[in-house]
């Protein structure tokens, strides 16, 4: 925010009167421990809500009701009623709701949607999206609510993966079917997964896979690989490593990325009536995913993901 041109950073509100105190003082802005001094202020156009997933939907709508814009960071919230609540209220205020998943702003994610959609690969065959992180023990514990169903929503899925599974069902086109998934728990004491795969099958006809753990001996591989019968791409940590397609003469699309953030992106909605990347509806898609995801390691079953 404080980067943003056309953005101010008014202040900051947390139940934790201290860390308050102290990034006020790290950013020179107010702060607050109350949410409905932040909601009183005439000056706040936008409230960038970054609590615990469980929260997002309460604070967000709150935020709405009170003429605020809202991004809240992702995913949206751990229910798909919540998720419906938050699109229903912006809908009735009018207000913008954003939901911040960073990767959907950047340029070489840009250029794999442009290639898609020019035909580039052709007819979609396969997409992969994986992680395999680690978190310790204390990383959970410290928090408190990580790793919890009703705060985090889900493990090393919801938490961790859900930016690949975002951009897996972006590029790819909707998905339709959960047709198997696992989750389990295999190095932490935690109510939730760490570690979770799944087998997709999308809209189009296309199939996927999603695989996700905090098991791993340390942070080393995150990304997505996407192929159709005239070409394909491996993304890995935040950058394409490797473009191939059949025609060998074919290269990458050449775009231009004029917003570069979910900042930057409510602004420009504020100014001049556009839409933002990721609305409520298009947030609440990968959280649909990942609800069928649990659903189908459940009851070891195929699930229809709900639209």
């Amino acid at each position: 925010v404080k980067a943003v041109e056309g953005a101010e950073l008014i202040g900051v509100c947390d139940v934790d009167e201290e860390r308050a105190r102290d990034v006020s003082g790290k950013f020179d802005c107010d702060w607050t421990c109350s949410f409905e001094e932040v909601l009183d202020r005439d000056d706040v156009e936008v409230v960038y809500i970054m609590l615990p997933s469980g929260l997002h939907g309460d604070f967000a709508i709150k935020a709405m009701r009170s003429g605020k814009h809202a991004i809240v960071t992702k995913p949206m919230d751990v229910s798909l009623e919540k998720a419906d609540a938050m699109i229903a209220t912006a809908d009735e205020t009018g207000q913008i709701l954003a939901v911040d998943f960073e990767s959907r702003y950047a340029k070489h994610w840009r250029q794999v949607k442009r290639a898609i959609e020019d035909g580039l690969f052709g007819k979609l065959i396969l997409g992969e999206a994986r992680l395999k992180w680690r978190r310790t023990q204390e990383y959970y514990d410290r928090s408190g609510w990580r790793g919890t169903w009703a705060m985090d929503g889900g493990g090393s899925l919801a938490n961790q993966t859900v930016h690949y599974i975002d951009l897996l069902q972006w590029l790819m086109g909707d998905a339709q079917e959960v047709m198997a998934a696992y989750c389990g728990i295999f190095a932490h004491d935690i109510e939730t997964e760490d570690l979770g795969m799944a087998m997709l099958k999308f809209k189009s006809g296309a199939v996927g896979t999603v695989l996700g753990t905090t098991t791993y001996p340390r942070d080393h591989y995150h990304g997505l690989e996407i192929h159709g019968d005239a070409g394909g791409v491996i993304g890995l940590r935040d950058e394409v490593q490797d473009w191939r397609f059949v025609n060998e003469e074919q290269l990458p699309p050449d775009i231009n990325i004029p917003i570069a953030n979910a900042v930057e992106d409510i602004i420009s909605a504020i100014q001049i009536g556009s839409s933002v990347a990721v609305d409520g509806r298009e947030g609440r898609k990968s959280l649909a995913l990942l609800q069928a995801i649990y659903q189908s390691a459940r009851e070891r079953r195929s699930c229809t993901i709900l639209a």
